[in-house]
Formats: structure tokens, C-alpha cells, sequence
């Protein structure tokens, strides 16, 4: 293991002593993933009239898909260590995690995944509060001490590129568009039968 990277790390996570953060630290290590869920369902539904946001999401979708897939089927391929608490001594694990490869950070791949295209499909200065909310959650998991460094930049730089290239590639694609259309009119259908306006 880098020498850097463990003193990176330690002093991340040596910040869990002031044991006031730590109820943060947890709360964004550990629970903002079903934070995202929510908020995500939430905007599809509110943006329902905003057809380049719904792609925007989907966008997001895909990349958080490939980018996971590139994390696991080659960054973790390619390299290999445990989470730091089962090789380093005194580590504030705050959270428990089974034993594995933690190379490279699930956590930081998906948020980067869904915070890299809304912050690209966002023209308002509101758009540099998701890369602050992907970057708290990756410094999270340092901070209750189930990853390096090492890994949370290493699911950044996937996540983070993978999701320019989607962007760059689907955003204003007529196909993707054509069926973020289509599905609309379903719904709008279906909402009408229901009689929701």
C-alpha cells in the first residue's frame, strides 16, 4: 500500500476522533444512498414536463451502470486490497463492511455517476452543489474507515469521465429523446384515465 495513501487516509479518518462529526460522517457514508434514490424518483416525477432532464437521469442511469461495471470488471481486476481496517491498527471503522476488494468505491462511482451529469446538464450555479454532495459522500467513506483514498479517486476519475462521454454522446440524441417522448405520452395517458391532471 502507498505510503501517501495511508497518510492521506489517516487523517481523514483520524477526524472521527472529534466525535461530534462522526453522526455526519455516517449519515453520508452510510445513508445518502437512499437520500439519492428518493431524490432521484422525486425529480423524475417532478421534471415530468422537462423532457432533456428525464434524459439527463437516464443518462445518469447508464453511466452509473457502466461505470460500476468498469470498476469491477477492470480497475478491480487490475488491482487489489482489503478495506483498511483489516490491515491497518487503530481504525475508526464507523460502519460495518464485509471484507473485500474496496478498490474502487462503489459509493463514489454511483454518486459521481448521477452528480457528474446533472452538474453538466445544469446551468444555474446550484449545478456545483452535486459535485459538493459527491465529493462529501467519497470523503465520507474515508472518514468512518472502509476505504483509501486510493479508492474513492479511482471511482471518481471512472465515474466522472465515463459520464462525460454518455453525456457528450446521448444528451441531445434523438433517439434517446424520441423515447423519453414516447414514454410521456404513456404516462400522461395513464394519468388522465386516473384523472390526475
Amino acid at each position: 500500500m502507498n505510503s501517501v495513501d495511508i497518510s492521506i487516509f489517516r487523517t481523514i479518518n483520524n477526524l472521527a476522533a472529534i466525535k461530534a462529526l462522526d453522526p455526519i460522517g455516517v449519515f453520508f457514508a452510510k445513508y445518502s444512498i437512499y437520500v439519492l434514490a428518493i431524490f432521484l424518483v422525486f425529480k423524475w416525477v417532478q421534471k415530468r414536463n422537462d423532457d432533456q432532464y428525464r434524459v439527463n437521469l437516464l443518462i445518469s442511469i447508464l453511466t452509473a451502470v457502466s461505470s460500476e461495471l468498469a470498476g469491477k470488471l477492470i480497475a478491480g481486476k487490475l488491482y487489489y486490497h482489503t478495506q483498511p481496517f483489516t490491515v491497518l491498527n487503530e481504525v475508526h471503522q464507523l460502519i460495518p463492511k464485509d471484507v473485500g476488494n474496496s478498490y474502487p468505491s462503489d459509493h463514489t462511482i454511483i454518486f459521481f455517476s448521477f452528480m457528474i451529469i446533472l452538474f453538466l446538464g445544469t446551468k444555474t450555479w446550484s449545478r456545483y452543489n452535486y459535485l459538493l454532495v459527491a465529493i462529501l459522500v467519497s470523503l465520507s467513506r474515508i472518514f468512518v474507515g472502509v476505504h483509501y483514498p486510493s479508492d474513492v479517486l479511482t471511482g471518481m476519475l471512472i465515474s466522472t469521465l465515463i459520464g462525460i462521454i454518455w453525456y457528450q454522446l446521448l444528451a441531445k440524441d434523438e433517439f434517446i429523446h424520441g423515447l423519453v417522448e414516447k414514454y410521456n405520452q404513456i404516462e400522461d395517458k395513464l394519468l388522465n384515465r386516473f384523472g390526475f391532471e
